[in-house]
C-alpha cells in the first residue's frame, strides 16, 4: 500500500517512521527546514519505545510530484485544511481515501467539502509527538492509540487497510462506532488542555495537581461535554472522571498540548477551530463556556503568533 502523509510534523512524522520500518511505500509532504533535512538526511524518530532512522525518504513540498496513492495521513494544522485538501488532489485516484488525524470536531466536513463525499476517515490519535529539529520527530509517549470512523457513506472495504496500518504501526484501536462522539471524546481532553494549557504554559498533568488549577480543568472539560451534548452528540456521564483518572495515571508525563507549544513558540494557533468553535457553540445554544471563552479571549491577539510588542 502506498502512503502519503500530508503534514509530516509531529504526528505526521511519528506514523510515517513507524510504517516505513513496518515495509509501507510512504512518501511525505513537508516543507522548509523541515523538508530540506528529510531530503538529506532522512527522517529521524526518537522514541523511549526505541529509536527509527527512515533513509533515504521520499519527500517533495509538491504532491503532483508523488502521484497517486492509495491513502493519504492528513495531519495538518487546522488552519491549512482547506488549502492541504486542495493540494491533495493530485495524489488521489478512484479508490484513494483520506484519514484525517486533526484536532476539533469539524475536519471531515471541511475536508469533503473540496476532495468529495465518502473519501474521508476521522482519526482521534492518543500520540504526543512534535518536531525536535528538522527532520527528527520526538516521541514524547501518551497511549498509544488510534481510533477511527467515518460517515456513513465511507465505504465498507476502506477500513481494513486501515486497521492492518495500525496494527503495523504499533498502535492500539479499532474502528469506533460514531464518528462524532469519537471525536467529541478527544475533544473533551484536547480542548481543556489546549485552552488551559496555553494561556499558563502548563501541561493538564500539572494543572490537574496543582489543588488551585485542579478544580479549574475539570470545569473546562465538563463545559465541552455540555456543549457536546447541545450539539447532539451522547457522551458518557462517567467520562470527566474517567478523563481526571486518566491524567492522574500518567504521572511524569509530557502531556503539554500543541496549542501550548505553538503560543510558547510564537507560532499561529488554532485557537479559531478550538476554543473559537466551543465559544460559538456555546452562544448558538445558550451554553455557559466561561473558561474557554475566556481562553478564546485572551489568546485571540496571539492566534497569528506572538503579536509585535514594538
Amino acid at each position: 500500500m502506498r502512503i502519503a502523509i500530508m503534514g509530516a510534523g509531529g504526528m505526521g512524522g511519528f506514523l510515517g517512521a513507524k510504517l516505513s520500518k513496518a515495509g509501507y511505500d510512504v512518501a511525505f509532504i513537508a516543507r522548509g527546514a523541515h523538508l530540506k533535512a528529510l531530503r538529506e538526511n532522512g527522517l529521524a524518530l526518537l522514541s523511549e519505545e526505541g529509536d527509527i532512522h527512515v533513509a533515504p525518504v521520499t519527500a517533495s513540498d509538491d504532491p503532483a510530484t508523488i502521484g497517486p496513492v492509495d491513502m493519504i495521513i492528513f495531519s495538518v494544522k487546522l488552519f491549512d485544511t482547506e488549502q492541504a485538501a486542495a493540494a491533495c488532489l493530485p495524489l488521489m485516484q478512484d479508490k484513494t481515501f483520506l484519514l484525517t488525524l486533526q484536532n476539533g470536531v469539524e475536519s471531515v466536513e471541511m475536508i469533503s467539502r473540496i476532495i468529495g463525499p465518502g473519501r474521508t476517515l476521522a482519526g482521534s490519535i492518543y500520540v504526543s509527538a512534535s518536531i525536535a529539529e528538522p527532520g527528527v520527530i520526538r516521541h514524547n509517549g501518551g497511549a498509544n492509540m488510534l481510533m477511527y470512523a467515518g460517515p456513513e457513506d465511507f465505504p465498507e472495504e476502506n477500513y481494513k487497510p486501515v486497521a492492518d496500518m495500525v496494527a503495523a504501526a504499533g498502535l492500539t484501536g479499532d474502528r469506533h462506532p460514531d464518528m462524532r462522539v469519537m471525536l467529541w471524546e478527544k475533544f473533551v481532553l484536547l480542548a481543556a488542555n489546549a485552552g488551559l494549557g496555553a494561556l499558563t504554559g502548563r501541561d493538564a498533568g500539572a494543572l490537574c495537581r496543582d489543588p488551585d488549577s485542579r478544580p479549574l480543568f475539570r470545569q473546562a472539560l465538563q463545559e465541552v461535554v455540555a456543549v457536546a451534548r447541545a450539539d447532539g452528540v451522547t457522551l458518557s456521564d462517567g467520562l470527566v472522571d474517567m478523563i481526571m483518572a486518566r491524567i492522574d495515571g500518567l504521572k511524569g508525563q509530557n502531556l503539554m498540548a500543541s496549542q501550548a507549544v505553538a503560543k510558547a513558540r510564537g507560532q499561529r494557533l488554532e485557537l479559531e477551530w478550538i476554543q473559537g468553535t466551543l465559544h460559538r457553540l456555546g452562544r448558538k445554544y445558550s451554553i455557559p463556556t466561561p473558561l474557554h471563552s475566556l481562553c478564546y479571549i485572551c489568546l485571540k491577539p496571539y492566534a497569528d503568533g506572538t503579536p509585535d510588542r514594538g
